[in-house]
């Protein structure tokens, strides 16, 4: 008889000894000893591995060097010192938290530790199937659903009996208890586990009873009080429905009669939910994007994007009857409720949106029906784009807020602006939020080159990620290295410069005061001295907060716009001319708040809000950007312009939108008022009660705006290059702009 060696001395460990004759239970340690006289016997054994770090110690993980002792590296070590020859089969416990333990975000809850218990699972399966394909061994990777019974003094149905005896007794419940779960009595695993050695080949299964109950479901049939119940109010992260697939199990062992919770309870048969026929996933995530629309556009972007690599786009969607069933390229069509059956199974990655001919109130009704599927979506541009280029993947963008909230868009219905043809042109800042969006804007209008010049390595990343185009060339670089924005005016022999490097967010900039100063006024400076002599259209992003600023951003941004207006007085830049463009918020921008509250409404957590009265300016990126380069065919002399944004709109308003398209149904809008903590005005103004003259482009104004004397202000200038001390700065800023 086939001795078994079971390494691991958990509590499957001691019912598995009870089930299989000719066994010995050893810790892994005390298993590593005796490979010298297995390896001596030349005779087969048979290994179950149950050896992991302590599950019930999982929520106390305090040394990753213990963890992966346990976890890897003993095993490691058997697997290096046994003789395989001696080996006829390994059963090694795995669990079913791998599936869907595989994502790919940096920032991810795992306050319970699961997925780095997960993913060692999967590290080890790896290296047992690694080792027993090398040596030809027969392998069963068992993933155990949810155990009970036995010993066991750790999982939730051992809790809740625990509660039913002891009155004293509390339970801590995630989630609310909505999450499903098959749970499986550790008799039955033992029963399972005797039937699978004694089969030959190998295989990865499911050892669960493939119906699961909802644990909230459960707390209320046995009846326990809700005072014995602790709810954690913060969202942990686990899969919602865990349920095995025993269709392999069975097909191994013919038959089985699982032990029930009913009976184990001593309870009425309840109503259960079952396994589909579809397989759990490890990384339970559809591989390509979904395009919404099989017609000509949807057709051309899947062309495109399938080019690169064919698992990019996994279905189309459309709601002609006629199409669905047919495929394009392959690629299947499907109804919109195949969608929805699909997306309750697997999570989507990406949808696209690819119907230009859709009215903005039919896109925003599609949006609103897709959010619950898939958070990222993106879409084409309106047909009426298409006039003047072909439909390419690089015009794809992702769904932004002012599409939800019916905010009304340029109607891209804008001149030819011929004046960027065969140009070359430096946009700073090129590869945040506007920068990217003035790039490839550009693109439409054939430069010969555009320079994208940013100090972020990740943006610079993500630029080239988004953005694909043999014009564009990328440039790691910051805006204060004076010597290498000359180079690169001079070399490429620079025709217009989009200035939209800054730092921008409040909060930081009233903390960090010389850091703001260094950038957006001292790396203004920089770029206007490697531009000294030069025949160049200098475009100057700034924002509605230069208006009577009262925080560093709207300060620092107000000097810059007086840096540019002395400078440009000069002899040396009687060659270029200047455009400052005001704008407001920007719906979209890497700056912006709504994501932020997004965040939070998604997290089910507080929103803070500095005043429920404060009101901004709104406006698309795209449209932003838009009038920003209508800006240039302007035949008025150096001076600043602001971009008519509409009416002002209450932030407040803007949150409860958000908060009715993304809440789930019983979430509640919750709302912190902070206080003004950074400056901030309740409204802003684009400009004062300057003289403003129409210009010939709508949405587009000229101010003949009042500047300081040219001496205080250089004066002042000089002083704020020297300051090192951040009180003395800031009071120094508010004497340049407050003085006229």
């Amino acid at each position: 008889m086939i001795k078994n060696y079971i390494i691991g001395s958990g509590y499957l460990s001691k019912e598995l000894i009870k089930e299989l004759p000719n066994s010995k239970i050893y810790t892994a340690k005390a298993f590593i000893e005796e490979i010298k006289l297995i390896n001596k016997s030349k005779k087969k054994v048979n290994l179950i591995i149950n050896s992991f770090f302590s599950s019930r110690n999982l929520n106390h993980l305090n040394s990753y060097k213990i963890f992966i002792e346990k976890s890897l590296s003993e095993v490691a070590i058997i697997l290096d010192q046994i003789n395989p020859k001696n080996i006829k089969k390994i059963l090694y416990t795995s669990s079913s938290s791998v599936y869907g333990s595989i994502n790919d975000k940096i920032k991810i809850s795992d306050q319970n530790n699961r997925y780095i218990y997960s993913s060692t699972k999967l590290s080890c399966e790896m290296m047992l199937k690694n080792f027993s394909n090398k040596f030809k061994i027969d392998l069963d990777i068992c993933r155990v659903f949810n155990l009970y019974g036995g010993d066991d003094s750790f999982s939730i149905i051992s809790k809740l009996k625990s509660i039913l005896r002891k009155k004293d007794e509390k339970i801590t419940i995630y989630n609310n208890g909505n999450s499903i779960r098959d749970f499986i009595h550790v008799n039955d695993v033992s029963k399972i586990y005797s039937k699978l050695l004694l089969k030959k080949g190998s295989e990865i299964i499911d050892i669960g009873s493939g119906r699961g109950l909802r644990i909230i479901d459960l707390i209320n049939i046995l009846k326990i009080p809700k005072n014995k119940i602790i709810f954690k109010k913060s969202f942990t992260s686990e899969i919602p429905v865990s349920i095995a697939n025993p269709k392999k199990l069975f097909k191994k062992i013919k038959s089985f009669k699982f032990k029930t919770i009913e009976n184990f309870f001593k309870i009425k048969k309840r109503q259960f939910y079952h396994s589909t026929n579809k397989q759990n996933l490890i990384e339970n995530i559809i591989p390509g994007s979904i395009i919404y629309g099989a017609g000509y556009s949807g057709t051309i972007i899947s062309k495109q994007l399938t080019d690169f690599k064919i698992e990019n786009i996994s279905y189309f969607v459309d709601d002609d009857p006629k199409k669905i069933g047919r495929d394009i390229n392959g690629i299947n069509i499907i109804s919109f409720d195949k969608l929805k059956k699909i997306s309750q199974k697997s999570s989507i990655r990406n949808i696209i949106i690819a119907i230009p001919s859709l009215s903005n109130s039919n896109k925003n009704k599609l949006i609103k029906k897709l959010l619950p599927i898939c958070s990222s979506i993106s879409s084409l541009p309106e047909k009426s784009f298409y006039k003047i280029k072909k439909i390419n993947f690089n015009d794809l963008n992702e769904i932004s807020l002012d599409e939800l909230f019916n905010k009304k868009k340029n109607d891209h219905k804008t001149p030819d602006l011929k004046n960027f043809n065969n140009k070359n042109i430096l946009v700073t800042g090129g590869a945040g939020s506007i920068g990217t969006e003035i790039s490839k804007q550009l693109l439409n209008y054939n430069p010969k080159k555009i320079i994208v010049l940013d100090h972020s390595e990740y943006n610079i990343y993500r630029f080239n990620k988004k953005i694909v185009d043999h014009k564009i060339n990328l440039i790691l670089g910051d805006i204060k290295d004076t010597d290498l924005v000359k180079k690169i005016v001079s070399k490429n022999k620079i025709d217009y410069i989009f200035h939209a490097a800054a730092y921008k967010h409040v909060k930081f900039l009233e903390e960090n005061i010389l850091s703001a100063v260094k950038n957006n006024i001292l790396g203004t400076h920089s770029i206007l001295k490697a531009i000294k002599e030069k025949k160049i259209k200098f475009i100057f992003i700034s924002t509605d907060k230069a208006v009577k600023p009262k925080n560093i951003l709207g300060l620092t941004k107000r000097i810059g716009e007086l840096l540019v207006h002395f400078t440009f007085l000069e002899k040396d830049y009687q060659k270029s001319k200047y455009f400052i463009v005001r704008f407001g918020n920007v719906i979209g921008s890497d700056g912006s708040a709504l994501p932020y509250f997004l965040d939070q409404i998604k997290k089910d957590l507080p929103i803070q809000l500095t005043d429920k009265k404060m009101q901004r300016y709104f406006m698309s990126i795209k449209e932003a950007c838009n009038l920003v380069l209508q800006c240039t065919n302007l035949k008025n002399k150096n001076g600043i312009f602001f971009l008519d944004m509409g009416k002002p709109v209450k932030i407040f308003d803007i949150i409860k939108k958000m908060f009715n398209t993304y809440s789930h149904p019983d979430q509640k809008l919750k709302i912190k008022v902070s206080g003004n903590k950074f400056n901030e005005k309740i409204s802003e103004k684009l400009t004062l009660d300057n003289k403003i003259k129409k210009t010939k482009i709508n949405k587009i104004f000229y101010i003949q705006d009042r500047f300081p004397k040219k001496i205080f202000f250089e004066d002042c200038y000089n002083k704020i290059i020297s300051a090192k001390n951040s009180f003395y700065l800031n009071k120094l800023l508010k004497k340049i702009v407050s003085t006229r």
